[in-house]
């Protein structure tokens, strides 16, 4: 079936990669960032995935990731603290993943502004509701579909966004963390850390 939809699981691949881009520093500091990634892919220089396949697959989302950052990103994210670094990474996620975003606005949003909790059941209703919308994301396999609500969770409960099943307000952000986003006009983001 050919993909005309804006959604896709690649999200699957790894949630937030948190550990990738930290040993990936030296190349997204690099000036020539895109092709020491593609090198990457057969030096395994720095990421350290054995298998040559699990590597491209990885390195594949890490690259797609660093494309949609906005300039300056990669130098004021590597200069964060890991909890602020976590929350990074999911602002790189949102804007990659259409899936994601819309589960998080759709779904995660609204139920913190409601006080509801968040929990496997709730992102695997909308998840069958999205799937019932979009005839690619109904092609998605059960097992694809339960690891995007794995992934999903696991990536909001890394940025501490999710505290179980309850959704809350990151602790501890500074705020020169926020005002980047403000300033590179991605205000968005905030809302979707719960902070307006």
């Amino acid at each position: 079936m050919e993909q005309t939809s804006s959604y896709d699981a690649n999200f699957t691949a790894g949630g937030l990669l948190l550990d990738a881009f930290n040993r990936l520093e030296p190349v997204f500091l690099s000036a020539d960032a895109e092709t020491l990634l593609r090198a990457e892919g057969e030096m395994n220089a720095y990421i350290g995935i054995k298998t040559a396949g699990a590597r491209k697959r990885i390195l594949s989302e890490v690259a797609r990731r660093g494309r949609v950052a906005p300039e300056g990103f990669w130098t004021w994210y590597y200069e964060l603290p890991e909890r602020e670094k976590a929350l990074a990474s999911l602002y790189l996620c949102m804007k990659t993943y259409r899936l994601v975003f819309d589960l998080h606005f759709d779904l995660a949003l609204r139920k913190y502004r409601i006080g509801s909790e968040l929990n496997a059941q709730h992102v695997e209703q909308f998840l069958d509701l999205l799937a019932g919308r979009d005839a690619y994301v109904g092609t998605f396999s059960e097992e694809t579909l339960k690891k995007l609500n794995t992934q999903y969770r696991k990536a909001l409960s890394d940025a501490r966004l999710l505290d179980g099943t309850q959704l809350v307000q990151p602790g501890g952000i500074r705020a020169e963390f926020w005002s980047f986003f403000v300033e590179k006009q991605e205000g968005w983001f905030l809302e979707a850390c719960f902070q307006i």
